[in-house]
Parts: structure tokens; sequence; C-alpha cells
């Protein structure tokens, strides 16, 4: 969902005739999983890209769209939020989530991911912590040409999120695209965009989810049967220029404030 570089995160574009153009009731499908109708494309392989980086099958949309509501749900403006399913830990010690990222890509991505895994691990009280791994991670890094949604470029692409069986999703992946790899130049840029697409693999949503100030004017996220659970003890004013790693859109930056602590503790 770190879906767009700033500079062409603008969610617009030239209408034509689309032979993968969704029905109604495909439409009416993504709304009640809990996510923006107006901003979902079919794609070739008979997936669904949501608002710009999440693919998802239909059964997973079914499977959130079947969710139950709970008295944790809200809408607001803009905080931090979860998903109803977050990964599973144990009562006492710590759950182990492996990360493998695939070939192919420059060595400062290596680098980057590194350093995304440690500032996590740098929080020193979670209930979960991460361990790089060479291959079949729990959540695994491809690399793939992503193109743009709704006229921006999409740098990250993840797989959804929590499983109800309380795993992590099974990874996401980075475009290969000339405009992704132009903002992705740096181990920063990529260490930001890693550690954003792991935080939706964990169950974070957007922390501007309602209205996308990151991005600019224009449509927000809905919050519907997925979850859009607010976490005490975050802010309930942010804006644009708010430097969560949970931004919807980019701004540089591979911090994680003092309110993404917060968020991170709360929910691990």
């Amino acid at each position: 969902m770190l879906a767009v570089a700033i500079v062409s995160c603008q969610k617009s574009t030239t209408k034509s005739a689309d032979p993968n153009a969704l029905s109604q009731d495909e439409k009416s499908l993504v709304a009640s999983a809990g996510f923006n109708s107006n901003w979902v494309e079919r794609r070739s392989d008979g997936n669904y890209l949501i608002e710009g980086d999440i693919l998802l099958t239909r059964t997973q949309l079914e499977e959130m769209a079947g969710a139950a509501p709970t008295n944790n749900f809200i809408v607001a403006d803009e905080e931090h939020y979860r998903t109803f399913n977050v990964v599973s830990t144990p009562v006492s010690g710590v759950r182990t989530i492996t990360v493998s990222l695939g070939s192919g890509f420059p060595a400062y991505y290596s680098t980057g991911l590194d350093n995304a895994l440690a500032r996590y691990n740098g929080l020193g009280d979670l209930k979960i912590v991460f361990q790089r791994v060479a291959s079949g991670g729990q959540i695994h890094i491809t690399g793939a040409n992503l193109g743009n949604s709704g006229g921006g470029c999409i740098l990250g692409q993840a797989s959804g999120f929590p499983t109800s069986s309380g795993n992590p999703s099974s990874g996401f992946t980075l475009s290969t695209s000339s405009c992704a790899t132009t903002y992705l130049n740096t181990t920063d840029k990529v260490d930001e965009v890693m550690a954003h697409e792991i935080g939706h693999c964990i169950g974070f949503r957007h922390t501007d989810y309602k209205r996308r100030n990151s991005c600019g004017p224009g449509a927000g996220e809905s919050a519907g049967s997925i979850g859009a659970v607010y976490i005490p003890g975050t802010p309930t004013n942010v804006n644009g220029s708010y430097n969560s790693w949970m931004m919807a859109c980019t701004n540089g930056s591979p911090i994680l404030n003092a309110d993404d602590a917060i968020a991170l503790r709360y929910v691990y």
C-alpha cells in the first residue's frame, strides 16, 4: 500500500473501454471486504489490485467480506489502525517471523531489508521478531514490473494482510519498472518501502487510511469488515506531513516515529 511516490500518487487516469472492468457484483464484494470499490483493477491473472498495492484473490476478498463486525471498529479521520486479523503470538516468549529476499535485486536492496528488520527488532520488547533467511521466508519479497495504478507509479504490492489462522501475509512484490527504480535508488528509500509493506503483512493499515492526506486530495480507503481498528494512544489529527511508516504515500524517510512505536507495542 506504499504504492506510489509522492510525485506521482494522484489517483487519476484517462478512462477508455476496459476489458477488465469490474462488474457491479465484484465492486460490491470489494466494498464489503473493506476497500475502495472505485479504486480497484482486475489484473490479467484474474486477481484484484486494490488501492494501488494490495493484490488479492477473489477467495481472499470473500473471506474478508465474511468477517464479523467488532465493537473495536470505528471510522474516524486519521490515526494508526490495524486489521481484525493480526499475527498470533505465544503467551510467553516471542514469535520469529522469517523474511527472505528474492534474486535479481541490487546489493543495496539487501542492506535496506537488513536495516528495516533491525528497526523493528530494535524496539526490543515486541512479541514478534524478524529473522532474515536466504530463501523460503514466511514473508518473501519478489520483484516484478508492477506498472502504474490510477496514474501513480506502484513501488510495492503486498499480498494481503494476516490470515485468519494468525500467520503473516505471504509477502510482497517490489516493482522493477523504470519509474519505481528511479525512486528506489537509495538504501533508505528501499528500507522505507520494505518496512511499510512488512507493516501490511503483519496487519497495519495506512495511518491516513480515511483521507490519504499523504497523497494529496483524493478518495480515501474504506474500513469495511476487514477492519480499521484504532490503536489507542496514537494521534487523532495527523496530516500529510506526518512521518509515520504507514502513511499511504512515500516521503523518503525510513524512520519509525514515537507513535509508530506505540502502535507496534500495543499490537505486539
